[in-house]
């Protein structure tokens, strides 16, 4: 009979959690055979509760990463204290000191935590979004703080011992509180960016993801399909890099950090970049649509600083420094023709 069943004989009514947490703790302790396995499949199948019970435990258990090499310590002198009592009197080792028996000390840690109600562990998960044009400053429960720029999504994900952010479109300024035994991690596109104590910006576009970083450094990883493992980049102040879905990193480049961040202050700085590319940029903040009618002119050459919520004011720079006219089709469109000049 398997550990998990004889441990059930000695409760009079286990719930579903009682077993959920016998299985992990029998499979985590190194001992399952095949059969055991087949037997906790069968299990797991047999009823929704039975899964979710196990989620559960096996998303604290990963949560417990942080603190598996604080603990470790404890459960070697407690393993040395065991083996010296059967030996005291006249039992042979049932299980070596190793793995598994550190996963299954580290389960019952985690039932004293369950049983107690100590849900500290569990991670705190916001999510957060702004509308095109809209901006939002987040104070997050670790200290760290996120500046939300227009139409952006993400979630945060914060526990004792990890904190999280995934970005699923638009952009976002991190100022991290540094913590040694706590890393911070965004999650963007197939990359991660890992804070080495700094402030950075995030950007998704389309598949393309930048990172910038502002004060400090960070680390860098894009995620492959098939490799196990990938090599960090590491990125200081004045530095970016971006990547893509089907793209290696891109090399390290210094930029100016004003242009990075002056969304911040409700502007965008161009120095002789495309019209098209442009009016794309001022339409991430503004409702409606601005069209090109001639390709010539999106090659058209445009130095500047605009605010990102006058988009008369925009125009009517532009007519004053590149040949071109504006005019209204209706309230939701605006048209961009050349000019005779």
């Amino acid at each position: 009979m398997s550990n998990a069943n004889r441990q059930s004989e000695h409760s009079d009514t286990p719930s579903v959690a009682d077993h959920a947490l016998q299985w992990f703790t029998f499979l985590q302790s190194g001992d399952a055979t095949g059969a055991d396995r087949r037997r906790f499949r069968s299990w797991l199948g047999a009823d929704a509760p039975h899964r979710q019970e196990f989620e559960k435990l096996s998303t604290l258990w990963a949560d417990l990463d942080g603190a598996k090499s604080l603990l470790h310590d404890d459960l070697t002198r407690a393993a040395l204290d065991g083996e010296a009592a059967a030996h005291r009197h006249g039992y042979r080792t049932v299980r070596r000191w190793g793995a598994g028996w550190v996963s299954a000390a580290l389960v019952s840690c985690l039932l004293v935590i369950v049983a107690g109600g100590y849900w500290l562990i569990s991670p705190e998960v916001m999510e957060y979004r702004t509308a095109k044009g809209e901006q939002q400053t987040v104070a997050l429960s670790d200290g760290s703080m996120v500046r939300l720029n227009t139409a952006t999504a993400l979630t945060t994900n914060i526990s004792m011992f990890h904190r999280t952010v995934v970005l699923r479109e638009g952009e976002a300024y991190f100022s991290v509180s540094h913590e040694q035994n706590r890393p911070f991690e965004v999650m963007a596109g197939n990359g991660v960016i890992r804070d080495v104590g700094t402030r950075f910006v995030v950007r998704c576009e389309d598949e393309k993801i930048t990172v910038t970083v502002v004060e400090g450094a960070v680390d860098v990883q894009r995620l492959a399909k098939g490799v196990s493992t990938a090599q960090w980049q590491r990125l200081t102040a004045g530095e970016q890099v971006s990547y893509e879905q089907h793209r290696i990193l891109s090399s390290i480049e210094k930029v100016s950090l004003a242009t990075s961040t002056a969304w911040m202050e409700g502007k965008v700085i161009f120095e002789e970049r495309p019209l098209s590319e442009v009016v794309r940029e001022i339409g991430r903040y503004q409702a409606g649509e601005i069209r090109i009618l001639d390709s010539q002119v999106e090659a058209l050459k445009v130095s500047g600083v605009f605010g990102v919520n006058d988009r008369e004011g925009f125009l009517k720079a532009l007519e004053r420094a590149i040949p071109v006219k504006f005019s209204r089709v209706n309230r939701e469109l605006i048209v961009l023709e050349r000019t005779n000049d």
